[in-house]
């Protein structure tokens, strides 16, 4: 089940930069996965559920978040809030409409399943700079 469009360059537009991935579909998240590394990201996951995302931050913080707004019937939000208090921006990548995000978290990116690779990429390296920038 290939539900992204991989791009041929193979380019490094994130390279060094950790980007957590939490889905809970197999499939989807190791595709996200494939595509962030594919541009030179390190992965940290991907992880099916909030409780491993939340895991993982304790060893490391990323620099970004790929997160699916529903798993397994539970919301991300109160993971992607405490991501945002450490100052890691996400990036939903749902099924869901935009609408759907609280309103205090709507200023991040919102991709559509199936996520273009490049919009990926884009918006994932976007927020980073964003972040940076503001610190």
């Amino acid at each position: 089940m290939n539900t992204m469009v991989s791009p041929a360059d193979g380019s490094a537009d994130l390279a060094g930069f950790n980007v957590l991935v939490v889905e809970d579909d197999y499939f989807v998240a190791k595709e996200v996965a494939k595509i962030l590394r594919e541009h030179g990201a390190h992965v940290l996951g991907p992880v099916p559920d909030v409780a491993r995302g939340r895991a993982l931050l304790s060893s490391v913080i990323p620099d970004c978040a790929v997160l699916d707004i529903n798993l397994k019937s539970k919301f991300v939000f109160e993971l992607a809030e405490e991501l945002e208090e450490r100052g890691v921006p996400p990036v939903f990548a749902t099924g869901y409409d935009s609408s759907f995000v609280p309103q205090h978290l709507r200023h991040a990116p919102c991709l559509q399943k199936p996520v273009d690779a490049r919009d990926l990429v884009r918006h994932v390296r976007e927020e980073i700079t964003t972040r940076r920038l503001a610190q």
